[in-house]
């Protein structure tokens, strides 16, 4: 048996301490980090975690170390990257992962090779769609640690396949990231040695083991070269086959690949805590900062990104070091720890000031591009005062867009560049005075006095661009559309929608003429888990909305839309322990706002919980109504399909696994449960979990807040045994106070694909956006109304659109939204600005088979064979 050994480190950094506290054990560490290698030729090499962010931490402090980090990362013996920061897997987008990668390799590119494994030694699962994104990045290796048991294999290597057939040569470690960790004591290091041969040989499927000699914040073992010699001297004298020796991951990989001939093919994400702990309920947890994260990572991927593209694509500036920096604060929460919030109070208040950084940064780079962009076009004056909508997303779409207008008078009317008027409803008005927003500075402003109004509108905008409407002052015609909303029923051509006296809702609709009833009604329970996992006390009260006598009351109506507001008043327990609930009981409000349009095929719902008690989790029901064995959810770049019950649930206390393994998961922005007939979609915004209740029946339980006061607690009733994490009190993490969130149902006719439900939810989390034109553009040479680029498939959605790293081209990257092969697509570009397109990976460089997968005609291109849920980057060039 030939050992690898990898000195190593896992650098939490942050977690149980703030990210200051353990950078001052991360200086100290490298410092002697630097020292050793340069001083100990046969310390042939050091692994720093799979994340080049510890560089920039550690230079931050002492920058005139770069020269030495350099030399040693261009021999090879410092080994860096491939990411920027160690990443949990479900709750980033995939364009974060993305993004996570190509800033690492940047970064790491400065100081030389960057290692190309992808490493994930301690995140919390592994998500499906990991081997596309590490082959997108040319990465052929996979290593990891939790979630994989041995009802997927017996074996440590396999290969792991994507959704799309991509694969990765993958070993598991079963003892972890710290199996090998030696010392100057012989008889020690040879029990480390028996240990991993006794529990890892007959898995083992080539004559290679890894021996990870490293640990959380561990420094590197000064004397492992004689500590090696020392066991290959043992070895040689008991004339033991067994060599040993400090190497790197891929020359392990390299060995394992000549023996990989009769490797089994692993499909799908990994989520089982049988032999370690995954948390599978960890993404409840803080929902207020993943709510955040939702809305820091839609704010550049759906609006930043595109609109300074837009802006850039018109001749203005293009900040790529300003927005990767905004990047670099949202990926620095990404960490296992930090964005699955089992960290401390004072390193999430931390992460909310980072996350308040990247958008400072995001909406001021963004209001920038939009006005330069607006200078640009030559707007026609005379037919009124410009109202410009964008459209970031790649399909033509007609949605309502709100828009914030402010005019001399109360009453206007809207029209688009053919001088057709566009009916529009007032959300609100007010008479105010401008001034009050100026700055004075030596005299006083004089008084300007406008109407701010707040609409919506039906606009249709072409795919990736804009288009002008113009406000003029004469009043709006009336329309003789009757309201949405009439006799405690909403109303539109797809669906109507009864608010029942308990305050749940039933719908009906009429494509696929089913009925849905007890959609939302709310349910309360206790809450005996802490930031890692959710769990039930032994007895459990539950507190339902389905006897409750809500308040209703209309807060507008129109014929456009209306808001129906729901106030709930329950009396729940104050507390919750392991054992039970406190028999105390307190007032707790909850206010619902239901929205219903004309125009849309979903019902809007903003939930506002004013929470007073602790250890508690409320969730939202969806009562489907459906008989299936499975159901669909938004993964990264597209949908997965899960099962609705899981056997592991009737024997896991049995078999000990270390946790409850049962259908509560992770999602990104939708879950959707359908026959082939019909279906009911939930989507969300920044609300990553769902559990499935009552198997082939299946109800959705959307999780809504999940409050507790500790870190770590012992024996759960759903994960038995020692703590994970610190006993320590984080009172934040009790969510006393005031939290809203949003979510939205959409009834649809025939299966999760038929229904373009990917399509809808990017719609739904992407809206148009309205912005009024006050200043005259002059000299402008650009038309009111662009079209970019165009997707022409409902199935096929977009992740990004950026200037590319390297030059002044377009990248725009589009993924298949479903689980099903597409033959071909068709897109248009705008050969104004365009006279090439090429595929790129997700390095963003040239792939050699462009010309194999791309048909052009004129403005037209084809694209050939789209894999399932596949991602294609395209680089458009003028």
């Amino acid at each position: 048996m030939n050992f690898h050994v990898i000195s190593h480190t896992h650098w939490d950094r942050e977690w149980h301490q703030t990210y200051q506290q353990y950078r001052v054990k991360l200086v100290r560490f490298m410092d002697e980090l630097i020292e050793l290698l340069e001083n100990t030729p046969s310390y042939t090499s050091f692994m720093l975690d799979g994340q080049t962010i510890v560089l920039e931490d550690y230079l931050e402090i002492k920058p005139h170390k770069k020269e030495a980090i350099a030399k040693l990362v261009q021999k090879e013996r410092l080994l860096i990257g491939p990411w920027y920061i160690q990443p949990d897997e479900f709750i980033p987008s995939g364009e974060s992962l993305v993004r996570n990668l190509l800033i690492g390799q940047k970064i790491a590119k400065d100081f030389g090779p960057s290692m190309q494994i992808g490493y994930l030694p301690d995140s919390f699962g592994q998500a499906a769609q990991i081997p596309q994104v590490l082959n997108g990045f040319g990465m052929k290796n996979a290593l990891f640690w939790r979630g994989i048991t041995n009802e997927e294999t017996e074996k440590t290597e396999f290969w792991w396949e994507g959704s799309d057939g991509s694969r990765v040569l993958t070993t598991h470690l079963p003892l972890g990231y710290g199996n090998g960790v030696l010392s100057t004591k012989l008889d020690q290091n040879l029990k480390v040695i028996d240990k991993n041969i006794s529990e890892l040989k007959e898995i083992t499927t080539s004559s290679n083991m890894l021996l990870m000699c490293g640990f959380d914040q561990r420094s590197a073992i000064k004397e492992l070269p004689e500590i090696v010699d020392e066991l290959n001297a043992h070895f040689s004298s008991e004339k033991n086959e067994y060599s040993i020796k400090i190497s790197k991951l891929q020359d392990y990989f390299d060995e394992v690949k000549r023996e990989s001939e009769n490797l089994e093919v692993l499909k799908g994400e990994f989520r089982k805590g049988k032999n370690m702990r995954v948390h599978v309920s960890i993404a409840s947890t803080r929902l207020d900062l993943k709510k955040l994260n939702f809305e820091v990572q839609n704010l550049y991927e759906n609006y930043l990104e595109p609109i300074n593209a837009m802006s850039h694509l018109l001749g203005n500036t293009y900040d790529n070091a300003m927005i990767n920096q905004g990047w670099k604060y949202t990926l620095q929460n990404h960490a296992h720890d930090s964005i699955c919030n089992v960290c401390t109070d004072a390193t999430h208040k931390e992460m909310e000031l980072r996350y308040q950084y990247a958008k400072q940064i995001g909406e001021t780079l963004q209001n920038s591009a939009t006005n330069e962009l607006i200078e640009k076009i030559n707007f026609d004056y005379d037919k009124g005062l410009p109202l410009i909508v964008f459209n970031t997303l790649g399909h033509k779409r007609s949605n309502l867009v709100e828009a914030t207008v402010q005019l001399k008078s109360e009453s206007f009317s809207l029209i688009d560049q053919n001088g057709v008027e566009i009916p529009y409803q007032v959300i609100e008005s007010n008479r105010e005075n401008l001034n009050d927003k100026q700055i004075e500075i030596g005299v006083k402003n004089e008084d300007q006095f406008v109407w701010t109004s707040k609409i919506k509108f039906l606009a249709d905008v072409e795919g990736l661009g804009y288009k002008t409407f113009y406000m003029t002052d004469r009043n709006q015609h009336s329309t003789e559309d009757s309201f949405v909303y009439q006799d405690g029923v909403f109303s539109n051509d797809l669906f109507q929608v009864e608010i029942q006296s308990n305050g749940s809702l039933t719908v009906k609709d009429h494509l696929s003429d089913k009925e849905y009833k007890n959609l939302n009604l709310f349910e309360e329970g206790g809450n005996a888990g802490d930031e890692y996992d959710f769990s039930p006390p032994r007895e459990d009260v539950i507190v339902t909305t389905k006897d409750s006598v809500p308040s209703i009351s209309v807060v507008n109506n129109g014929p456009i839309f209306a808001t129906v507001k729901i106030t709930h008043e329950l009396e729940v327990p104050v507390d919750t322990d392991v054992n039970g609930r406190t028999k105390e009981y307190e007032s707790m409000m909850i206010d619902t706002f239901v929205t219903v349009s004309r125009h849309e095929d979903r019902i809007d719902i903003k939930t506002k919980i004013h929470n007073t008690v602790k250890n508690h989790r409320i969730r939202t029901l969806f009562e489907t109504g459906l008989k299936t064995s499975k159901h669909a959810a938004d993964q990264q770049f597209g949908l997965i399909q899960r099962e609705n019950y899981l056997p592991q649930v009737e024997y896991w206390e049995e078999e000990k696994w270390e946790e409850k393994y049962y259908p509560i998961y992770p999602q990104q922005k939708y879950v959707d449960v359908s026959d082939q007939n019909r279906g009911l979609a939930i989507l969300n915004k920044g609300l990553p979990q769902y559990e499935i209740l009552h198997n082939e029946q299946p109800t959705i339980a959307l999780t809504l807040l999940s409050g507790t006061d500790y870190m770590g607690k012992q024996d759960l009733v759903d994960r038995p045994g020692r703590r994970s994490g610190l006993h320590v009190e984080t009172p934040d993490s009790s969510l006393i106070g005031i939290h809203e969130m949003e979510y939205s149902i959409h009834p649809h006719s025939g299966n999760v694909v038929d229904a373009k439900v990917g399509l809808k939810a990017n719609e739904y989390i992407t809206s148009l956006t309205a912005v009024q034109v006050n200043t005259r553009t002059v000299q402008s040479e650009f038309a009111d109304h662009n079209r970019f680029f165009q997707l022409n498939h409902a199935d096929i959605g977009i992740s990004a659109v950026k200037k590319c790293e390297n030059d002044d081209s377009l990248i725009i990257r589009i993924y298949n939204t479903t689980d099903c092969e597409i033959p071909l697509i068709e897109a248009q570009f705008n050969t104004d600005f365009f006279n090439d397109i090429e595929m790129v990976d997700l390095n963003e460089n040239v792939l050699s088979h462009t010309n194999e997968r791309i048909i052009r005609d004129n403005d037209r291109i084809e694209l050939k064979d789209i894999k399932s849920n596949e991602i294609i980057t395209l680089k458009l060039s003028r």
